[in-house]
């Protein structure tokens, strides 16, 4: 069982998050980066990170190319986003709060013996992440794996981004199920490789809907 975390079990908006997010963080660029635009650097450092797959962990590649176009050393590039992180990012919890029956279908489901991953864009790393899972009020639940930037290869949306997954869990996609909001990120890539999946939104309204379907398709 793959679970997305944004506007799935986190309600949040995103567009505003982000807004707030790049508010808070610039600041805190342009002090190492003096002459150039920190933003643009960010953004296609993100996109890079997304969209080449040459073996290298999503971490490896954003500080890679964060690196060669900022001038700035990583270590220092790095010490100043975990600062951000410790420090300002968890000021935007605001923007987040726990989705409806959220944590008591996760809850549910890994009590009936379901492997239950928390299937987030490894965009972001570990700290974040974790941050985000305490504005859902998940952030105790044992899962099976939370993608992070630091152990995925790869990134949503693409299919290489799931298949990572199966292989982590050691898992059939024809065993599997995602549920998740983005009919981009979410649905369409897990069903290129096979995967079965519920679009939050559209095809249930309520996060606990999973266990009820769930439930029927065993009997």
């Amino acid at each position: 069982m793959l679970i997305d975390l944004d506007k799935t079990l986190l309600e949040i908006n995103f567009d505003e998050f982000l807004k707030a997010y790049f508010g808070s963080l610039m600041p805190k660029l342009k002090k190492i980066i003096i002459d150039k635009d920190p933003l643009n650097i960010l953004t296609v450092s993100v996109d890079y990170m997304i969209n080449e797959k040459n073996g290298e962990l999503n971490i490896e590649k954003f500080y890679k190319k964060f690196t060669e176009l900022s001038k700035i050393d990583e270590e220092k590039s790095k010490e100043v986003f975990l600062e951000f992180y410790i420090n300002d990012f968890p000021k935007l919890g605001s923007f987040g709060k726990p989705a409806k029956n959220g944590r008591e279908t996760v809850s549910k489901l890994i009590e009936s013996g379901y492997k239950v991953v928390l299937a987030t864009n490894a965009i972001f790393p570990e700290i974040a992440i974790l941050e985000r899972m305490r504005w859902a009020n998940v952030n105790d639940i044992d899962f099976e794996l939370v993608t992070t930037m630091e152990n995925m290869h790869f990134a949503k949306p693409h299919p290489e981004y799931y298949l990572e997954i199966l292989e982590k869990i050691k898992a059939k996609s024809d065993d599997v199920l995602m549920v998740g909001d983005d009919l981009e990120m979410d649905i369409l890539p897990a069903n290129k490789i096979g995967i079965k999946t519920l679009q939050y939104g559209v095809d249930i309204k309520d996060i606990s809907e999973i266990v009820n379907l769930l439930s029927k398709s065993n009997n």
